[in-house]
């Protein structure tokens, strides 16, 4: 079984459901896996470190519902085509985790896994983000499961998990759905619940 069966086969199928009535702020991002040389990697995203709340954090595309989307999985879409200049027809949808909610601010961030089977040319909105970079699975899994600890971010102790790569911190709810979809695929990869998946 290849990484994109399994990531079908494990997750929940991709709604196009709108946000519940809460509130707090919907939003949706997209987990964008990717393949070089036959190796699954992740593409993260770093905010432009700036007033905003989320400012110079890493996180997956993604951004805040809007009616004219229709559908959270819309959202995801658009937001990534505007983030990262890529088409969203580059990206197969493959399916999706449930709703996580921030903890510092008033989001509800509804994650979407998709598939592309090269690494694209981004073209990033400089404006929202400051850099992109991609992570090996193989990266994330020697890591996972990951270990909460305490986190410093302008002033304020957060318990976190903490995923650091070549300079940067993973972390808060980005984090969070990581450690998600982890629990959904790791097991598999790993072998303990199969024989190892070929990365």
């Amino acid at each position: 079984m290849n990484i994109k069966n399994l990531l079908k086969e494990r997750l929940a199928p991709p709604k196009e459901a709108k946000p519940e009535k809460s509130n707090r702020i919907p939003s949706a991002v997209i987990i964008p896996f990717c393949e070089d040389k036959g190796k699954p990697h992740l593409l993260f995203l770093k905010k432009v470190d700036s007033s905003y709340s989320h400012g110079g954090q890493v996180c997956f595309p993604g951004g805040c519902y809007k009616a004219e989307d229709g559908n959270l999985l819309e959202t995801a879409l658009r937001e990534f085509e505007e983030e990262t200049g890529v088409s969203r027809n580059r990206i197969e949808i493959l399916g999706s985790l449930r709703p996580i909610d921030t903890r510092s601010t008033n989001f509800t961030i509804y994650p979407f896994v998709g598939f592309m089977d090269t690494l694209p040319r981004l073209r990033i909105d400089r404006k929202e983000i400051e850099k992109y970079f991609f992570v090996p699975l193989e990266y994330i899994l020697k890591r996972y499961p990951f270990k909460p600890t305490l986190y410093r971010y302008r002033g304020v102790d957060f318990e976190t998990y903490l995923i650091p790569y070549q300079g940067e911190i993973i972390w808060g709810a980005t984090a969070r759905i990581l450690k998600e979809l982890m629990e959904k695929i790791a097991p598999y990869l790993t072998g303990t619940r199969e024989p190892p998946l070929t990365l």
